[in-house]
């Protein structure tokens, strides 16, 4: 059988039973505001037909009209709201141009006008011939603030042929006077919504097929026109005398639950009584599920009773028949349950907490269990899918409903806070969180948890620039048993402890089992979290081969999906063509990850990384403004970092190299007492860096002899303990001080080992971000007899290689009506189909991809194509390959 998910629950439109009375009047209206207002509200208490009312007119919208149906309920947060919604929107194929995972950053870092109009502009490239319809039903139950924010801002950027109806029990917090004051609002309330003496005369004749007038006048005094009360009294009335009604009490919550138990539940036969008490705490009803909560092997007989009888249910769609209670019926419910037997409410939630496939609702249910243990290990386990989806900010939430005390002391709740401040470089929190929780798995004896914090304590012991303190944190944990996630962290650790302290090849092998441990674990989000600045160290030996196999691990660990992970792929690739001199390819990686960071919603530390590749590149093409630009977006972003993480360092320094490799010393002079500042005794790497950069000041100032004396002895370990060519580095500007000093055979012995290792790895990208100027100023010194022919020959190489990277710059743009504009073989395949006015879904299956897969090449396709929506891409296509 199937059960209805989350998502397909949430964004379906309610099925009502039929012959419900026609009021055409109601229609009418309702009807001509969901076509021609920007906002249409119902606002009323429950039980007055909200949701049959829109669910009825979505049936008589005209043919050219799409629409989106999402219920919301009491667990939906902004971020969970914005999914639903998103997921609501997809049979339209709305064409994203940034990815619908990346709208969730936007707004954990609080940009929610920015995510509005992200959504606002892909509903106005959306292709729906006459209008646009999204229906929030139940918006009552959002409690989430930001929610309305967003929808004020939604709103403000919706398109023309774009409508959003509300239905709600009281009104939402929006600017509604705004709308109100254009016009563009039609509000719906309990005067519009009530039956009239006509309706309820209808509604009388049909139930009990009799026009008795006194008796519809009564129900309408009685009842005051509340479509609830009307239904209720005239069930309640088939088999003995219409029940009384007080008109003062019908809203008061009491008295109608006094009546709900009077009325309609006592009159059920005891055992659908029991069944629908127990089974009131799932927000969908299944067979399956029901069985499981309730106990009750004739679960499909008592839901299909329940249809029958029509109790304040709606039908969802499904192979299993799948019921939803009104939310009236529910809360009375539930409250019942509370009554009669509060002992077994937590066990029951506990129940549907077990068969809840949502990690947010079931994380809630164990929480209003009180089952504080269930709820934290449901969240752990759903922390790497959840982080591995950017979904960071909505496990924060999470943890943040817990007790305050438990909050405190549990070591889950550090371990998972710990966790989720990893992906944003916050080494610091990472460290205090993981200490904490460490500590706290060892008092419970769960050692293997302790030993998955403490690697990760080290690791980010290490980023805040305390190597050796990491060192011995690490020792202790590989003093014990690991499993495959403690081994794989342990070895990323030593691998960037070798980084720095030796020897060359050590990194090498540590990356080699590391890989295999993460082959191994097979866990997306353990590769994403291994997987940054590893490129670092691309010039050691074997490291280039391991990145590659980094690269297809990755690949195949995401999959079709984990954007986040194939964007971190692409990029360690880049580094891999730009290391190796594959220009053509580099240009088109290039490409390709502005795209990717385009569609993540440009994630800061998917940008950074990508800044300092291109500023890599644009040195080796000696694109000096370029540089600077790039230079100056650097240093933005690294004033945004963790000040206790020693990645701001690692900034700055790529800023001063790149600086210097175009000749701009006046910045390198302004920014090398800060790193002299800055850089600790305990960190030899950035030491080495630091005195590389102070001995390349003297050398352009003149002070020959102190660079001598400075890079003399950085050459003796600088191969050791190479990190973002700082050999190359090194041994290039020895070679340029030598010959300054007079002595071209000591400038060529100070190339020799640097041209050797190029030679055999063909990483010539290690030399080429010396800048052209370096490279040109050695090919042509006066090295006389000193450097053999075949040696030059390897020095002009270099520049012919760097040239051809400047030239590449200068091409003109190549005619995309010629080329297909840049699309790939995949594109025009998925595009042809697309132009056949196939869906995603259909484009998905005919190619063998994922919808998500095919959502990205449209974006693609749009952006390359320079259109806004399927229907232009289309017609490009049809233009040019007919069809």
């Amino acid at each position: 059988m199937e059960f209805v998910s989350l998502a397909r629950a949430k964004i379906q439109v309610p099925r009502f039973r039929r012959g419900l009375v026609e009021r055409s009047e109601l229609e009418q209206q309702l009807g001509h505001a969901l076509t021609n207002r920007r906002l249409v509200l119902l606002v009323a208490p429950a039980g007055y037909g909200k949701t049959a009312a829109l669910s009825r007119q979505l049936l008589r919208l005209p043919p050219g009209c799409a629409f989106a149906w999402l219920t919301a309920d009491e667990e939906d947060d902004l971020q969970r709201f914005l999914a639903h919604l998103v997921e609501a929107l997809e049979p339209m194929d709305p064409p994203w141009r940034l990815a619908p995972e990346a709208l969730f950053d936007l707004l954990t870092q609080g940009r929610l006008r920015e995510a509005a109009f992200a959504l606002a502009s892909t509903l106005e490239a959306t292709d729906t011939p006459d209008r646009g319809l999204i229906v929030l039903d139940d918006l009552h139950a959002v409690a989430d603030a930001h929610v309305f924010e967003f929808l004020d801002h939604l709103l403000n950027g919706l398109p023309q042929n774009w409508t959003l109806a509300i239905s709600t029990r009281v009104e939402p917090p929006l600017a509604l006077w705004r709308w109100r004051a254009r016009r563009e609002v039609a509000e719906f309330d309990e005067t519009i919504l009530r039956f009239s003496m006509t309706e309820v005369q209808a509604l009388l004749r049909g139930a009990t097929g009799q026009h008795d007038p006194e008796q519809a006048a009564q129900l309408l005094d009685r009842t005051q026109g509340w479509a609830a009360g009307l239904c209720l009294s005239l069930d309640a009335s088939k088999g003995a005398a219409a029940p009384r009604v007080h008109k003062a009490s019908l809203h008061n919550r009491r008295h109608l639950f006094e009546y709900l138990a009077n009325e309609v539940f006592q009159d059920l036969p005891d055992e659908l009584q029991e069944f629908l008490l127990r089974c009131a705490l799932l927000p969908e009803l299944t067979v399956s599920r029901c069985r499981q909560i309730s106990g009750n092997p004739r679960a499909t007989e008592l839901l299909e009773d329940l249809e029958r009888r029509r109790l304040f249910t709606s039908v969802l769609d499904s192979e299993e028949l799948t019921l939803r209670l009104h939310d009236l019926f529910r809360d009375f419910l539930e409250e019942r349950l509370r009554q009669l037997h509060p002992a077994d409410v937590p066990a029951l939630l506990r129940c549907a907490a077990q068969g809840e496939t949502d990690p947010v609702r079931r994380t809630a249910m164990y929480l209003r269990a009180g089952a504080w243990d269930e709820a934290q290990q449901g969240l752990i386990e759903a922390t790497p899918a959840m982080l591995t989806d950017d979904k960071g900010a909505q496990i924060m939430r999470l943890v943040e409903q817990f007790p305050v005390d438990i909050q405190a002391q549990s070591p889950v709740l550090a371990y998972v806070r710990g966790w989720c401040a990893w992906p944003d470089y916050q080494y610091g929190a990472v460290r205090s969180a993981m200490a904490h929780a460490a500590i706290g798995f060892d008092a419970r004896e769960r050692p293997a948890d302790a030993q998955r914090a403490r690697a990760m304590q080290a690791l980010a012991t290490l980023f805040c620039g305390e190597m050796e303190e990491a060192r011995r944190q690490s020792q202790v944990v590989r003093s014990g048993a690991m499993d495959l996630e403690t081994e794989a962290l342990s070895e990323l650790l030593d691998f960037w402890y070798e980084t720095r302290h030796g020897p060359s090849g050590g990194p090498g092998e540590h990356l080699a089992r590391m890989v295999d441990l993460l082959a191994r674990a097979g866990s997306a989000e353990l590769w994403l979290r291994c997987m940054p600045r590893i490129n670092m160290v691309i010039s050691r030996p074997g490291v280039s081969t391991q990145i590659q196999r980094l690269v297809y691990g990755a690949r195949a660990a995401a999959g079709e999906g984990h954007w986040s992970l194939q964007a971190s792929a692409n990029l360690m690739e880049a580094w891999l063509f730009l290391w190796q001199g594959r220009l053509a390819e580099l240009r088109v990686a290039l490409q390709n990850i502005e795209e990717d960071s385009q569609w993540l919603g440009q994630p800061a530390g998917l940008r950074i990384r990508l800044l300092t590749l291109k500023i890599y590149y644009q040195v080796i093409c000696d694109d000096k403004d370029a540089v600077r630009t790039t230079r100056d977006a650097i240093a933005a972003h690294a004033a945004l970092l963790d000040r206790g993480s020693e990645l701001a360092l690692i900034f700055l320094g790529t800023i001063v190299k790149t600086s210097a490799a175009i000749g701009d010393w006046p910045t390198v002079r302004m920014h090398v007492p800060a790193l002299d500042h800055r850089v600790g005794h305990d960190n030899p790497g950035m030491q080495m860096v630091l005195r590389c950069f102070k001995a390349q000041l003297a050398l352009h100032d003149g002070r020959i002899g102190e660079a001598l004396t400075a890079l003399r002895e950085l050459a003796t370990s600088s191969a050791s303990v190479d990190t973002n060519s700082l050999d190359a580095t090194v041994r290039t500007h020895l070679a340029l001080a030598e010959l300054a000093d007079g002595s071209p055979s000591a400038a060529w012995q100070a190339l020799v080992p640097l041209i050797e290792r190029v030679r055999a790895s063909g990483n010539v990208g290690q030399v080429l971000v010396m800048g052209l100027q370096t490279l040109t100023e050695l090919s042509l010194a006066p090295w006389g007899q000193a450097a053999p022919s075949e040696g030059l020959a390897v020095l002009r190489r270099w520049v012919e290689t760097a040239r051809s990277f400047r030239a590449a710059v200068q091409v003109m743009p190549r005619d995309e009506a010629a080329d297909d504009a840049g699309l790939s073989h995949r594109e025009l395949e998925v595009l042809a189909l697309l132009a056949g006015g196939q869906s995603n879904k259909v484009i998905a299956r005919a190619l063998d991809l994922s919808p998500h897969t095919v959502k990205r090449h449209v974006a693609r396709i749009l952006d390359r194509l320079g259109v806004d929506s399927r229907m232009q891409a289309a017609a490009w296509y049809r233009a040019r390959h007919g069809g």
